[in-house]
């Protein structure tokens, strides 16, 4: 059986439909046909002129990406722009582009459940339930995600196992619990979300891009942790990948292999040594 932008548009919205995605976002099929046969995917949290070449390489006719290339409004799309120019560069190698952002961030099995899974956290819910739903569709969607670990840590242990767990070069902390059991996360920026992870007696919030002010909790044994915008987005690509195949089996997934986060980090000892 041959699939098209249409088929892989259906899946997604029965996994994380567009209207739950946040005003601002920009979702769905972002260049392309969905009349277009798909018979190769590449899967990512950013698109860049890397993953483009693995795209093309690859012979890929679609890239479905976490992060959309078009987010704001566009007057102009030319090749002397980078934005522009990648465009030009997949609609001329005809790779259609999907996006799915706050809405798969908003997801059962979304952005946040597999960031949990992946800390290897139990018993799992949302952490904030989405009120602004469409009242037809019954199933749940929110933000964030809580649940408890298996055995308790104390805070070294527990911010070396979200390093191990996320490959996290560089986490940032504030606040120091006795023990961390109940733990809360949100892929990406979830700084908004770090009163109810308090408010639902988390030990400890794990999220990413935190604002100086952000580490000044209202409680010194509520941990605070940012590990990383992509380390703690990225897991979900493996996940989408794993969905995909599961529902087209006929259809080439492959998940890409550039690394595609953009922060670097230079440590004091590594900056001495660099003198």
């Amino acid at each position: 059986m041959s699939y098209t932008n249409h088929h892989i548009l259906e899946f997604l919205e029965d996994w994380a439909p567009q209207s739950t995605k946040l005003e601002y976002d920009n979702v769905g099929l972002l260049i392309g046909n969905k009349d277009k046969e798909v018979s190769k995917v590449v899967a990512c949290l950013d698109v860049t002129s890397k993953v483009a070449d693995e795209a093309i390489t690859l012979g890929a006719d679609l890239i479905i990406a976490h992060h959309p290339l078009i987010f704001r409004k566009l007057s102009r799309i030319t090749s002397s722009d980078a934005i522009g120019a990648l465009i030009y560069r997949l609609i001329r190698n005809d790779i259609n582009l999907i996006a799915a952002h706050t809405n798969l961030d908003a997801a059962p099995g979304g952005v946040s459940f597999v960031l949990a899974e992946k800390l290897g956290l139990q018993n799992t819910r949302f952490l904030r339930m989405d009120e602004n739903g469409d009242p037809a569709d019954t199933r749940e969607t929110g933000f964030g995600v809580i649940g408890a670990l298996p055995q308790a840590m104390d805070v070294q242990e527990f911010l070396a196992h979200v390093g191990d767990r996320l490959g996290s070069e560089g986490i940032r902390y504030s606040g120091s619990p006795e023990w961390v059991k109940n733990v809360a996360v949100c892929g990406g920026a979830g700084s908004f979300l770090s009163h109810e992870a308090l408010r639902q007696e988390a030990d400890a919030f794990l999220t990413a891009d935190l604002k100086y002010h952000d580490f000044f909790t209202e409680s010194a044994s509520f941990l605070l942790v940012d590990a990383g915008h992509y380390e703690s987005e990225v897991p979900v690509v493996g996940a989408l990948c794993d969905r995909l195949r599961d529902r087209f089996p006929e259809i080439e997934v492959h998940s890409t292999r550039v690394n595609t986060n953009p922060v670097n980090y230079v440590f004091r000892q590594q900056h001495q040594k660099m003198k």
